[in-house]
């Protein structure tokens, strides 16, 4: 995702952060939360039969069937399959409606006036939350309140550390987690954030030592000055702050002050965004990267946007780099910046697609691209029968983190290392990708495919695999916090909807100290008075007018 020349080799490492032979802890005792029972209607034990496919309950053979997540009724919140949240008004601002059964506070734990429409999540959606919190309860650690990116391997990214705090606010809404045990982890992470080096004194190293706070690189070797940094990390950190202080009020104060550390100029330039990367000969020297490409960049545009920079390129689907190409007779977007000439990778894959709806809501610009991304996995599967659900992932043996694609540098249905060589043999039907695609698509019947292709791909006591090789080769059976986060977000989205869109709405914008960023508010601000605003609903006029105002009460 960032401009590569030597830090190729690096960049596959990202977020692998693993060494050969760490792929699978054994089994840990269960600590923390209590699993709480939702009890159901009669219509919430009836699996809906979907048109074209029939599939029968799920068993998990050798396990004991209490323990099984029924994968069908997950698509559920009642006897009928659970539509995908839709949003009213131009602005595309209203509140997730389809199916709710009540009104609940986003901030259950606090004084709140903002009441959302809700869905009570099934016992089969909590069971796959509480598989997927094994993980962070095995790979938490209280001394610095990271989360190690990989299983037992001490080493996290600031993208990572946003997929764990999904995970965190997750598991505290769904009741899986206590106040004081959510509030203690909390605190731990938030002092990491405001206290730990920063690279160049800019923004959050690329890498960090979980155990030690130190800026290390994808070796887990100290770096004193650090590698790099990398924008769409810190994206969807804020992402996940900003939730965190939207949902539990009392944390507004310290996530702007983590967030006001950051140097956002050097981050920020000329509408698109940039990372950073040490010279190799000399460490003296720091060299920009605009960082992103399609997918991706506007995943981490739109959230830069939504705080108040003026990222037009970046947020925007139909930028200047934006080409079509048809695959299996589904016209699917790519980004026209060939790897091969610009030197960084253009990977179209279902994660960034699926984060951008789940997180920032489905909207005239993402919809038919999102539609668009399921459809032609779907059709590759009604035509060869392999089940398909393609992102990058760790997996579990070398070269330890690969991309699978739907398009890369001309190629279709690939998967390669950073360094574009060829492991079609490891192609992976991919468990956050599958588990995303269906809750963002309940009512279709390959949602049911997708599902039970991963229903059984878990360790009870370590979290969700990675994934299931295509070539029958096993489980892909390295766990992380991303596979494990994305999955318990998911079902986030699934209870609420957009929580953007809702926290736009209903809580305090942020207010990061940022020259740069007051200057980017005052320019939109400027622009917005040109162009005529309707239909905007009062709660949404004030969460803008406290905007304009630039962090005001």
């Amino acid at each position: 995702m960032t401009n590569q020349t030597e830090e190729q080799k690096e960049e596959e490492k990202k977020r692998a952060a693993i060494l050969p032979g760490t792929a699978v802890s054994a089994k840990k005792a269960e600590t923390g939360g209590i699993f709480e029972r939702v009890k159901n209607s009669i219509g919430e034990t009836v699996v809906a039969v979907t048109a074209g496919v029939g599939i029968a309950w799920f068993v998990i053979n050798g396990v004991d069937v209490d323990k099984a997540p029924d994968m069908g009724a997950a698509l559920s919140a009642t006897g009928q399959a659970f539509s995908a949240p839709q949003y009213s008004g131009d602005n595309n601002t209203g509140t997730h409606a389809s199916n709710a059964r009540e009104l609940k506070s986003l901030m259950q734990q606090e004084d709140s006036m903002c009441a959302v429409e809700s869905v009570e999540l099934s016992d089969s959606d909590l069971k796959i939350a509480k598989i997927a919190w094994k993980y962070f309860e095995n790979n938490y650690n209280p001394e610095t309140g990271l989360v190690n990116a990989v299983n037992k391997y001490p080493s996290t990214t600031m993208w990572d550390t946003g997929s764990a705090l999904a995970a965190y606010i997750a598991a505290r809404d769904f009741g899986i987690l206590s106040q004081k045990d959510f509030d203690d982890a909390i605190m731990a992470l938030l002092e990491t954030l405001a206290t730990i080096e920063l690279f160049d004194d800019v923004a959050p190293n690329k890498v960090y030592n979980t155990k030690t706070r130190k800026m290390v690189d994808y070796g887990n070797k100290e770096q004193p000055l650090g590698i790099g940094v990398s924008v769409l990390d810190l994206a969807r950190l804020i992402s996940w702050l900003n939730t965190l202080q939207c949902m539990h009020p009392k944390y507004y104060s310290p996530v702007n002050s983590v967030l006001s550390r950051w140097d956002y100029s050097r981050l920020i330039m000329e509408d698109e965004m940039y990372g950073m990367a040490r010279d190799k000969k000399d460490e003296n020297i720091v060299h920009p990267r605009q960082e992103g490409r399609l997918g991706y960049e506007q995943y981490a545009g739109k959230i830069f946007d939504r705080v108040g920079f003026k990222v037009d390129i970046s947020r925007d689907y139909n930028n200047k780099y934006r080409s079509n190409t048809s695959i299996l007779g589904v016209d699917i977007a790519y980004d026209s910046r060939d790897p091969r000439e610009f030197y960084a990778n253009n990977y179209v894959v279902t994660e960034s697609y699926a984060m951008d709806a789940m997180e920032l809501g489905i909207d005239d610009d993402n919809r038919d691209l999102l539609r668009n991304i399921y459809d032609v996995q779907k059709t590759r599967w009604e035509q060869t029968g392999i089940v398909t659900a393609i992102s990058e992932d760790n997996i579990d043996r070398k070269p330890y983190f690969l991309y699978n694609s739907i398009y890369n540098a001309g190629l279709k249905f690939s998967t390669t290392n950073s360094s574009g060589e060829d492991y079609d043999h490891l192609k992976a039907t991919s468990t956050k990708a599958a588990i995303s695609m269906a809750l963002l698509f309940p009512d279709e019947p390959y949602s049911q495919v997708l599902m039970q292709s991963v229903s059984s791909a878990y360790d009870p006591e370590g979290g969700w695999y990675s994934g299931v090789y295509e070539s029958g080769a096993g489980y892909n059976d390295v766990t992380t916090a991303n596979t494990n986060g994305v999955i318990m977000s998911g079902l986030l989205y699934k209870k609420y909807g957009s929580l953007f869109d809702h926290c736009d709405n209903c809580a305090k914008p942020l207010a990061i100290e940022s020259d740069i960023l007051d200057e980017h508010r005052r320019i939109k601000a400027r622009q917005a008075l040109h162009s005529p605003v309707e239909d905007i609903d009062d709660c949404r006029l004030c969460s803008t007018k406290r905007l304009l105002s630039l962090g005001g009460e």
